[in-house]
């Protein structure tokens, strides 16, 4: 650890930090540890008294709750435990952003909060606000989850990312912060072979023995590593994140770095977190009541979200555009787990003959093919594309056939499927990869 030991920068140097810059992680950080010792049904009371509060101030403080509400012929006091949120109909970005001022509260004034925008992955980014309650306990739950690990808080890690993860030119506050929990900041827009050497020198050199970042950046990063053969003996974790992690980027990391990768889930205007804190099972963070609506079979569906720390910008039943799978009587943790991430509505295709393709399938079925990367594009309610990156080598005619029949089998009688060949595919202007890999 860099100087200051872990109880130091925890107890003391943070709360002092977030004294002055007004946030809250520290106190999150103690609450989380308590309730992770409660029983679910202490828990479950916690969070439904909260959610009661954050109804009222909705319903009291701003227009769009309060109109929704009167309509339904509903009061505040209709709403007493997560069951009740059913009367209420789900919102979604379209309806957020056509009705932003309605639902800025009318004491806005009185609640620390934070300007923000989505990433935009699934279309236009959204504007929204964010209590500094929310921020606060996010970033608790991190350092709670990572510490299941092995790490100690002031461990250095370098962060594979771009804005979301980290800020180009951060603030004063930023940048205290970053110096308190050692964040190396790693830009992973091209992540070419000069830049992983680069990368994994200055790993070396400065002692850095933790990656955060994009799933598809860390893959990249310790394929570089395996194919190079470099000693990467110093990584003692990874923890990655915003993308699914494939099964084949997870193959590739661990037998690469030999070392534990803790996944973890996440949506910040949804207010929720979910860390891989047993392998293929993400604990909810108790910030936030979770559903799952338009069930696609076996517990699949749209994940919806209620965080009722968000008194700056009050959503209930907030649909943000992701699909996952609940398992509600987990014994496990005192709150519900994903057990499945399908991701991002984008990366989960529904077509007119009632058909659904997941990232997760694509994995296991280009397995059997020489392809470097590949990408999923819908077209239409009833057309699908694949482009994909082959082999030169050992890429051929029957492949090509028999990838078009197995895709076309999956996408179904009434439906087109086309393949098309690239020669390279580019990343995302948000530094994402936006395809996967399959080597």
């Amino acid at each position: 650890m860099s100087g200051i030991s872990e109880s130091i920068r925890l107890n003391i140097v943070l709360p002092i930090a977030e004294w002055l810059n007004g946030t809250c992680a520290s106190y999150w950080f103690k609450k989380i540890s308590e309730m992770s010792t409660w029983p679910k049904e202490k828990v479950i009371s916690w969070q439904e008294e909260r959610l009661r509060g954050f109804v009222k101030h909705a319903y009291e403080h701003t227009v769009y709750y309060r109109r929704l509400f009167d309509s339904l012929g509903l009061t505040y006091k209709d709403i007493q435990c997560a069951e009740d949120l059913k009367k209420l109909p789900i919102i979604t970005k379209k309806e957020i952003r056509a009705h932003f001022d309605e639902l800025v509260p009318d004491n806005i004034e009185s609640i620390p909060h934070r300007f923000c925008k989505t990433g935009g992955t699934t279309g236009e980014p959204m504007a929204y606000l964010t209590d500094e309650n929310v921020w606060g306990f996010i970033t608790a739950s991190k350092i709670y989850s990572w510490k299941k690990s092995g790490y100690r808080y002031g461990d250095k890690f370098a962060a594979l990312g771009s804005a979301s993860l980290f800020q180009k030119k951060a603030s004063l506050k930023r940048r205290i912060y970053d110096w308190i929990r050692q964040e190396k900041a790693m830009n992973s827009m091209n992540m070419s072979d000069s830049l992983c050497c680069s990368y994994l020198e200055r790993m070396r050199k400065e002692h850095i023995h933790y990656i955060y970042g994009y799933a598809s950046s860390v893959f990249l990063l310790a394929r570089y590593a395996r194919d190079h053969q470099i000693d990467v003996s110093f990584v003692k974790g990874v923890f990655t994140t915003s993308e699914n992690l494939t099964d084949i980027y997870r193959a590739v990391i661990e037998s690469t770095f030999h070392c534990r990768v803790m996944d973890s889930y996440g949506a910040k205007d949804a207010g929720i977190t979910a860390f891989e804190i047993i392998r293929g099972k993400y604990p909810i963070s108790y910030d936030v009541i979770a559903e799952v609506v338009e069930d696609l079979g076996t517990g699949e569906g749209t994940l919806v979200s209620t965080c009722f720390l968000n008194e700056a910008f009050p959503l209930i039943r907030y649909d943000f555009g992701d699909q996952a799978c609940i398992d509600f009587e987990d014994t496990l943790f005192n709150t519900p787990v994903l057990t499945k991430i399908l991701g991002r509505t984008s990366d989960v295709i529904k077509l007119e003959n009632g058909n659904v393709l997941t990232s997760p399938g694509y994995t296991i079925l280009m397995n059997s093919f020489d392809v470097s990367a590949y990408r999923i594009i819908q077209v239409s309610g009833h057309e699908v594309k694949m482009q994909i990156q082959p082999c030169k080598d050992k890429w051929d005619k029957d492949q090509e056939i028999n990838l078009t029949k197995e895709m076309q089998r999956f996408v179904g009688e009434g439906c087109v499927f086309t393949l098309e060949c690239v020669d390279e595919f580019k990343t995302l202007d948000n530094g994402k990869a936006g395809f996967f890999y399959n080597n």
